[in-house]
């Protein structure tokens, strides 16, 4: 065997030590690699998990109304049909709208007492002598008298909160502001044809009209801007609405109360009537003056009274008969009820009768009692048979 050289020997000694330093880098580079690729593993672990957790924990629970009406129909409908049998998805309806959104209450509560809002004349809201969820008989203006938030709870289409249901998060703005301006709410065509062609007010055009504050208070109506006198004499765009004055208030001596049925003419004493006419009494054609034996104006009286054109959008139907079974506001109109028997007239509603029942999934809701929507939902498919009455 050849010896090796000093020179060569110290190359073979440089070549060991460079192999080995390679041979050691690879193997560090190697482990360092294989580390991260657990810590990288374990942190995506750690990660998915705490986005589950956060996802868990973020994840709005089902409200407890639910816990008794499992079965009500989403207000917003996931299929442009309708299905009877639709429900609510995890709580909410097709616009991700859960019970309180729309409604207030309690959504925690334990109890009914607790859940619902109770109102201030528990006994006004009774039908048939009991307390029941559908519709009250001829509740006239007891609407305006109720808190707002009991309006709110038994329908968020009414005028005085849909301004913070309907129209909240710019939903239905518009709509809202144009409803509370509508011919169907403040019904100001026949206010003004009755004074004007009774001579109880001077102006063709409207004075006077019916709107409610939030507060439930009569309120004035204002277009802004002011339209211009061809705008209100083309379009019939009027400036301001009024409410209607109270009847007691009004002109007296209106000539037409001599045409009112009633009783025995008021006796003047020591003024008689020496003209007078047996069994035919000037009731209200007094000798002392045109019309000096008048109270007040039977105009402004008969419009306070008669409420011919009521019930308008800013109050419930009258709930007592066929063509009238309806809510207030949005809802009066895009919430069926029963109203109509006959298909000519409501359609595919027609199959649901006119006595303003239920036919709802909501088994809390009786079957057998007037006053109900038919179901639990909106539509833009109005028949004409829930206007008419």
């Amino acid at each position: 065997m050849k010896k090796l050289s000093q020179t060569e020997r110290l190359k073979l000694t440089f070549c060991i030590v460079l192999c080995a330093v390679v041979a050691a880098m690879l193997w560090s580079s190697t482990a360092s690699l294989s580390n991260s690729e657990q810590v990288t593993s374990r942190q995506s672990s750690a990660n998915a998990q705490t986005s589950n957790q956060s996802t868990a924990q973020t994840k709005t629970p089902v409200e407890g109304c639910l816990d008794c009406h499992n079965n009500i129909e989403p207000m917003h409908k996931y299929r442009p049909t309708g299905a009877p049998l639709e429900k609510l998805d995890e709580g909410k309806d097709a616009l991700g709208l859960n019970c309180t959104n729309c409604h207030g209450g309690n959504p925690v509560a334990k109890t009914k007492e607790e859940a619902h809002v109770r109102p201030k004349f528990p006994d006004e809201w009774k039908r048939d002598g009991k307390y029941s969820s559908a519709n009250p008989e001829r509740t006239n203006t007891l609407l305006a008298k109720e808190s707002w938030e009991f309006v709110r709870f038994i329908n968020p289409g009414d005028l005085r909160v849909a301004g913070k249901t309907c129209s909240s998060s710019g939903c239905h703005t518009t709509e809202t502001s144009d409803v509370t301006r509508s011919m169907m709410t403040h019904g100001a065509m026949l206010w003004g044809a009755a004074l004007y062609n009774n001579g109880g007010f001077p102006l063709k055009d409207p004075r006077f009209g019916e709107s409610y504050s939030e507060e439930g208070g009569a309120q004035s109506l204002l277009q802004i801007p002011s339209p211009t006198r061809d705008q209100t004499q083309f379009k019939g765009i009027i400036p301001f609405l009024d409410p209607i004055p109270t009847w007691n208030i009004s002109q007296p001596g209106n000539v037409l109360r001599v045409f009112e049925r009633g009783g025995r003419r008021r006796l003047e004493v020591g003024l008689p009537d020496k003209e007078e006419e047996p069994g035919k009494p000037d009731k209200g054609l007094s000798p002392r003056g045109f019309g000096t034996n008048n109270r007040t104006d039977p105009v402004f009286l008969g419009l306070q009274k008669t409420r011919l054109l009521d019930p308008t959008l800013n109050f419930l139907g009258t709930n007592d008969h066929a063509g009238d079974y309806r809510s207030s506001g949005c809802t009066a109109c895009h919430v069926i009820y029963a109203n109509d028997s006959n298909p000519k007239h409501a359609e595919a509603y027609a199959a649901f009768g006119n006595k303003g029942e239920s036919q709802s999934g909501d088994k809390e809701i009786p079957r057998n009692e007037s006053g109900h929507p038919i179901k639990h939902q909106f539509t833009s498919a109005i028949p004409t048979s829930q206007c008419m009455v």
